[in-house]
């Protein structure tokens, strides 16, 4: 490197030095907005949250020991209806162990029958 270089490379620690409280403040206000933008993250998930449960506003029937909203004649989990106060309609699965099952795409809870019911299927299982 040449004299010149060398001069400029000090007087920019020379400049770094001088303004070291300035850098450290910099950093200080880095820091603090990296953490509220993971804040501002995680209120927008849950604002997301919020206004999905607040979209759902029908009314929960229980038939028989099966769930439905009023109004529809799919069979929704009730975990979902009565925690999340989220319709999620069951579904049917095929496991490996237990063979045709009836399960919720969101929570996972799995009932052991093996077809969602209707609310025009007979009573009797």
């Amino acid at each position: 490197m040449s004299l010149i270089g060398e001069g400029m490379e000090l007087l920019g620690l020379f400049d770094k030095a001088k303004n070291a409280e300035l850098y450290k403040q910099l950093g200080d206000w880095i820091d603090k907005v990296r953490i509220l933008q993971v804040e501002n993250e995680r209120l927008l998930a849950e604002q997301k949250e919020l206004r999905e449960q607040l979209r759902f506003t029908g009314v929960v029937e229980r038939i028989n020991g099966h769930t439905f909203v009023e109004g529809d004649d799919e069979e929704i989990c009730p975990r979902c209806a009565e925690v999340d106060r989220r319709p999620v309609h069951l579904i049917q699965i095929l496991t490996k162990l237990t063979g045709l099952r009836v399960s919720c795409p969101s929570c996972k809870l799995e009932l052991p029958r093996r077809h969602p019911k209707k609310r025009s299927d007979p009573v009797a299982e």
